[in-house]
């Protein structure tokens, strides 16, 4: 059988455009919450769990449930008092149904620095712990993915504020914490920018229950920031320090670490000819022992994505991400309203999806999540109805 050119390209267009469409799951309309944040949480049955920023009741966040029809079920509004606010980062979910996650508001009375939450699938919300801004720890509304990993029946996380002053006046350099079942909050490590880093980010932990996560840099010259490894009983030990420039500057985010090389991005460094940011757009690389490969640099091209805002996600060997910056430059957006992106561990990099600001949404922020069908879903912080933000789908 023989094609024309037209009709050979016009299959190859129809080809590349079913490969992966992108189509608006559920938008958000401020009563049910505004400003969706981090990954989604999938389950068994297909239900998509995530929090808002604001919107809801007190106009302090959500908790929702969206099933696999795109029904939106409330689970918990916040108040912004002692049972928190402004949630922010990723939930997980026990096998009793149970959700857990952290806010950045409310909690104890005079510091109002954030919570340690469970939410029961009947709606009773427990605060596990409140951070009380010193010793033990302070969240920030700006850590969007600080989210919490189970070991056992403990609970670990990362706040980026508190602890010892010293990276930031008086907000502190950060902490690891440990939530006991009970809700006791135990520090294993506070950082001081004199000795390696601060402001950590997201954990991850492997099969023997080590922690493993990145500091967003410190005070000393030529930190950009690390890579660490620590075990639940001692100190973090550096795996990796970034060098302020092309390879990267202040990873974030999280990492996914597969066959014992890591894969991530920096929210800053990489390309000086970035329009948003002068110290760079970001980069993704890997890190395999010591050595670090830079993947992909934001920023080169202003359409293709600049400052990464979500951890990735390896997909049959491809990785997905999300921008909050670059794509479509319009009066909604001066610097683009961000993308989806694909980068494959060789190097190779392409955009899944631009972002519009209109009813498509804008700002992504946090990864994309895959169901068994290999659907991906992620969220976008604005756009859509009122401004409030949307979750998107992504067929294959």
């Amino acid at each position: 059988m023989r094609f024309t050119l037209a009709l050979l390209t016009a299959i190859l267009l129809a080809t590349a455009a079913s490969a992966q469409t992108f189509k608006v799951f559920y938008t958000f309309d401020f009563t049910d919450g505004s400003s969706p944040n981090g990954s989604l949480l999938l389950d068994d049955n297909g239900n998509l769990y995530g929090t808002t920023v604001f919107g809801g009741a007190s106009n302090r966040g959500v908790v929702f449930k969206l099933d696999s029809k795109a029904r939106n079920t409330t689970l918990y509004s916040f108040t912004g008092g002692t049972d928190g606010g402004l949630p922010i980062g990723r939930l997980i979910r026990d096998s009793e149904g149970n959700l857990y996650g952290v806010t950045s508001l409310g909690g104890d009375s005079v510091c109002s620095c954030g919570t340690v939450f469970k939410l029961k699938p009947d709606g009773t919300l427990t605060v596990l712990h409140k951070f009380k801004g010193g010793a033990d720890g302070a969240q920030n509304e700006g850590q969007p993915e600080l989210g919490l990993v189970e070991i056992g029946d403990d609970l670990y996380g990362a706040a980026s504020f508190g602890g010892v002053s010293g990276c930031d006046g008086s907000l502190g350099c950060g902490v690891i914490y440990k939530i006991a079942p009970g809700g006791k909050e135990s520090v294993l490590y506070r950082f001081n920018a004199e000795t390696g880093g601060g402001f950590p980010q997201d954990l991850i932990a492997d099969t023997s229950g080590n922690l493993y996560g990145e500091t967003g840099g410190s005070y000393l010259p030529g930190n950009g920031g690390t890579i660490f490894e620590m075990s639940t009983t001692g100190k973090p030990k550096t795996l990796y320090t970034f060098s302020e420039g092309a390879k990267g500057t202040s990873p974030r985010w999280g990492l996914i670490r597969e066959h014992g090389i890591f894969y991530g991005v920096t929210q800053y460094g990489g390309s000086t000819s970035c329009p948003v940011a002068s110290a760079g757009c970001g980069v993704v690389f890997s890190l395999n022992a010591n050595t670090e490969t830079v993947l992909h640099t934001f920023g080169v091209k202003s359409n293709d994505g600049q400052i990464p805002s979500g951890p990735l996600l390896d997909v049959a060997g491809s990785l997905y991400g999300t921008t909050v910056y670059g794509g479509t430059v319009n009066s909604a957006c001066t610097f683009g309203c961000g993308v989806i992106y694909r980068a494959s561990t060789s190097g190779k990099y392409s955009v899944v999806y631009r972002f519009t600001g209109a009813a498509d949404g804008a700002i992504p922020s946090g990864g994309v999540t895959e169901d068994g069908s290999g659907n991906l879903y992620g969220a976008a912080q604005s756009g859509g109805s009122g401004n409030n933000g949307v979750i998107f789908e992504i067929t294959p």
